[in-house]
């Protein structure tokens, strides 16, 4: 079974014609029956019905069609991926971050500057633990964190084995997020022992344990909190705390029309560490132009705040 095989099943599907499938592809129509007959030979299936009315799929060929179709659409994501990573046309850009509502609005300004006719730009939220390995194997250009005290060092040896460089572009007093009514909303400051009676909002970890991988960032503070609400999504964080007195801590930059206006963010009370916001590139690596467009954009995102 070859990719180009797969290839031509798929044309014949969406063309309902073995004959403008071989026309879509430059090969003759004879190359591609003799391709698709050694295929279900080798398979030992019927793929497709051949009729004077043309061509349709047994049930063993739509079942044939559900499996290599996300096959498919990983080589050419593969292919989309190296095509542009060696190109010099300087129109690719991959950032993962972990779930911060400034770096979308600094992804949509980078976007709007944009006049290329033909780009590949990705932006991914996930996971402290995801960013940094995707940047690791090079399916994103840069990731953005944040350190804090206490995981600052464990992480700066986690770059170290991973040749990542992490470059600092703020540090933040972390802030309270609670809906508008909460019993907390109208402190100027909050302690942190005052939230541990509150359900604690998590972005859930399944790729690692480790409070060093927190998104939340008063959790290495010692407090034991009860009741805590596992989430994937901002928005439904955002609707959770909107809707009850469930609570969640992060940097408190919230750019007008990228958060959930039923929100507050009150900054916690000292002591607590500062989150040290930044972005993680390759070591030894220089960044793309649009990378370095991309950071610029950010950087005055943040600073605004």
């Amino acid at each position: 079974m070859t990719l180009m095989q797969l290839e031509y099943i798929m044309e014949i599907y969406h063309c309902g014609s073995m004959n403008k499938a071989a026309q879509n592809l430059f090969v003759s129509q004879s190359a591609i029956s003799t391709a698709i007959k050694e295929l279900e030979e080798d398979l030992g299936i019927t793929i497709f019905i051949r009729s004077n009315r043309g061509i349709s799929l047994t049930e063993e060929g739509q079942e044939f069609i559900s499996k290599i179709h996300p096959l498919l659409q990983q080589a050419k994501d593969v292919e989309l991926f190296y095509s542009g990573k060696n190109s010099n046309d300087n129109s690719r850009l991959y950032i993962s971050t972990q779930r911060y509502p400034f770096c979308a609005k600094a992804f949509v300004e980078f976007l709007k500057k944009q006049n290329d006719p033909v780009f590949r730009y990705g932006f991914k939220e996930c996971p402290m633990g995801k960013v940094i390995e995707e940047v690791h194997t090079g399916k994103s250009d840069l990731g953005i964190i944040f350190l804090s005290d206490i995981t600052e060092v464990f992480l700066s040896k986690l770059f170290q084995s991973k040749n990542l460089s992490f470059h600092e572009m703020k540090r933040l007093r972390p802030h309270v997020f609670m809906n508008k009514n909460h019993p907390l909303a109208q402190k100027k400051e909050i302690p942190v022992e005052d939230l541990k009676i509150y359900p604690f909002v998590i972005f859930s970890k399944k790729e690692e344990n480790s409070l060093n991988f927190s998104e939340e960032a008063v959790l290495n503070h010692g407090i034991d909190y009860n009741q805590i609400i596992y989430v994937n999504d901002r928005a439904t964080a955002y609707n959770i705390m909107a809707h009850t007195s469930a609570i969640s801590t992060g940097s408190g930059v919230l750019p007008d029309g990228y958060y959930d206006p039923r929100i507050s963010a009150i900054p916690i009370a000292a002591p607590v560490c500062d989150m040290c916001i930044g972005w993680i590139s390759k070591k030894e690596e220089n960044l793309s132009l649009k990378a370095l467009e991309f950071v610029e954009i950010l950087e005055e995102q943040i600073k605004k705040y």
